[in-house]
């Protein structure tokens, strides 16, 4: 602790108070042991505590600690009571309670571009005597809650919902996203609002050039309309997720093996994905959440090669580019293979040893990809980069802003969001909204801003198969989403209002079947995976798949 005068707090966004879980966002000179640190200023993927949410009871948690944060938030319930009261003391004079992130409210949605809304289909409550073959009320998570990763800003909510409502509206065409995404470029070199383009043309063209400077000379970018519709879309989508899954399940048992690595099957299989993520990026994103749960710690790749693809389709880059994006992601973990098991896994902080033993899987994976052949130096600098952070945080290099590759900077935003949404044998998934405004809490600082916001683009705010909580209080599963309004995509009902689950899902879509008794239906919160007990995949096996086209 500084001084006699107790610990330094530093003020954070007002908001809806914590009272039953207080936390405090303190500065590292005046974390104390007995603290129980809820929140790290980073994400926790990118340190050695890997358990989310810890009592700092050694010396050593201490020193590490402080070795690679800034600040972190410490909740007084969980602290030892002495040190809580200590803070406590404090608090009338110098501190400020942290604030619960309170869920994304879009706000009233803009009029209709076309037509009148339709009423949505209504489930029909089964008579009393039926009560009983229903399936039971799910009252609560049957996983532990899912916690935020960081406090976010109310400052990072309020640009977060600017950017949902700037795409809400949009044609959905590459052009439209352009012209978005030469905005959002210029908003922290002018500091200023997004403002309509044909307020601002010259923008438009410092926003071309900004993207320019970023990629090779002569590439040239491409519109990618959707050109095949969700369900027609599925069964390329289901042939290519099986087989990268397969790809690199055996990539696994090569490298593990001592064997060479056929890095031509993963291109071949990568170019599969690019297709079918070019067509109609829903389908694959479909199939990849559906299929989760059957993934292991070595495989996760498959994810990150497609958030990679949807990422480089929104920014418009060749299909070569593209590739060699699915590529990375792909390959950018194989070197965890060559890693103890019991480490990726172990409930509990590394020590600095374990720490820097994990940090060699990059590279080790760079090592073993490099006896099959020649990759193609996009493709290492993007998985030898994937790791490090526009502040220097980051591993092997510590690289620092311009450093880091355009394929580097994405490769950190992909990887990071598919380890938030991903459980993990330490710790539970959280809901793909609050990772996004995750990833906007750390952007400028870890990640770079304008990529931030074209991924967020890309996958939609509320992406394809996470779970959603709608007006109604009905739950929700993201199914497709509409070009014309983001906002309000093709659902998946599968409760009542009171959570009690329905014997039958019913497919709503939000854009033309958005009203419930003449008020508009809309997504008014994202659930984190196994919310309320629902498995996504309970409802696409069997009858329910084949009645609405969508198993894995």
């Amino acid at each position: 602790m500084q001084g006699t005068s107790g610990p330094s707090f530093d003020t954070v966004d007002a908001g809806t108070p914590v009272a039953a879980n207080r936390r405090y966002r303190l500065g590292i000179a005046d974390l104390q042991l007995g603290m129980f640190v809820a929140e790290l200023d980073r994400p926790w993927v990118d340190t050695p505590f890997l358990l989310q949410g810890f009592l700092v009871d050694s010396p050593d948690e201490l020193e590490t600690i402080r070795r690679v944060c800034r600040y972190v938030y410490v909740d007084l319930e969980m602290s030892n009571p002495e040190v809580a009261d200590t803070i406590r003391r404090a608090e009338d004079k110098t501190a400020a309670p942290a604030r619960d992130l309170p869920a994304l409210r879009p706000g009233p949605v803009p009029a209709r571009v076309v037509g009148e809304s339709v009423p949505a289909p209504q489930p029909v409550r089964p008579p009393a005597s039926a009560a009983a073959s229903r399936r039971p009320v799910l009252t609560g998570p049957k996983v532990p809650p899912s916690r935020a990763e960081t406090q976010v800003s109310a400052n990072t909510r309020q640009r977060f919902r600017q950017l949902a409502l700037s795409g809400s509206g949009s044609t959905g065409t590459a052009r439209a996203g352009l012209v978005d995404r030469m905005l959002g470029w210029l908003r922290r070199l002018r500091g200023d609002e997004i403002v309509p383009i044909s307020h601002a043309p010259e923008r438009e063209r410092a926003g071309r050039e900004a993207i320019k400077a970023q990629l090779k000379p002569g590439v040239m970018l491409e519109e990618y309309p959707v050109k095949v519709v969700f369900e027609e879309a599925l069964p390329q989508a289901r042939t290519s997720f099986t087989r990268s899954h397969d790809v690199l399940n055996t990539i696994a048992v090569d490298i593990r093996s001592g064997k060479i690595p056929q890095v031509a099957e993963v291109a071949r299989a990568v170019d599969d994905m690019v297709g079918s993520m070019i067509d109609n990026p829903d389908a694959l994103m479909w199939i990849s959440r559906l299929r989760e749960a059957n993934l292991n710690t070595y495989n996760k790749g498959v994810t990150v090669a497609l958030y990679m693809i949807a990422l480089g389709r929104q920014l418009g880059l060749p299909r070569k580019d593209l590739s060699l994006l699915g590529m990375i992601g792909m390959l950018a973990d194989v070197g965890n293979m060559r890693i103890d098991r019991s480490l990726l896994e172990k409930p509990r902080t590394l020590t600095p040893a374990e720490y820097a033993q994990v940090k060699l899987h990059v590279g080790l994976g760079l090592e073993s990809l490099q006896e099959a052949g020649t990759l193609p130096p996009e493709v290492v600098l993007g998985i030898a980069q994937h790791h490090e952070r526009l502040d220097g945080s980051g591993y092997p290099g510590g690289l620092k802003g311009d450093e880091i590759s355009l394929y580097g900077r994405m490769a950190g935003i992909a990887d990071v969001f598919a380890a938030l949404i991903t459980p993990r044998a330490y710790a539970n998934a959280i809901a793909p909204q609050d990772a996004l405004m995750n990833l906007f809490e750390w952007s400028g600082t870890l990640f770079h801003e304008p990529l931030v916001e074209q991924f967020v683009q890309a996958v939609g705010v509320f992406p394809v198969g996470s779970l959603v909580e709608l007006s109604t209080g009905e739950v929700a599963i993201v199914v497709a989403h509409n070009r014309v309004r983001r906002l309000e995509p093709r659902v998946l009902v599968l409760t009542w209002p009171d959570k009690t689950s329905l014997s039958q899902p019913i497919e709503r879509d939000l854009l033309t079947q958005g009203s419930v008794s003449g008020n508009r239906v809309r997504i008014v919160r994202g659930l984190s995976a196994g919310a309320y007990g629902l498995k996504m995949r309970d409802f696409y096996v069997g009858e329910v798949a084949r009645a609405n086209d969508l198993a894995a």
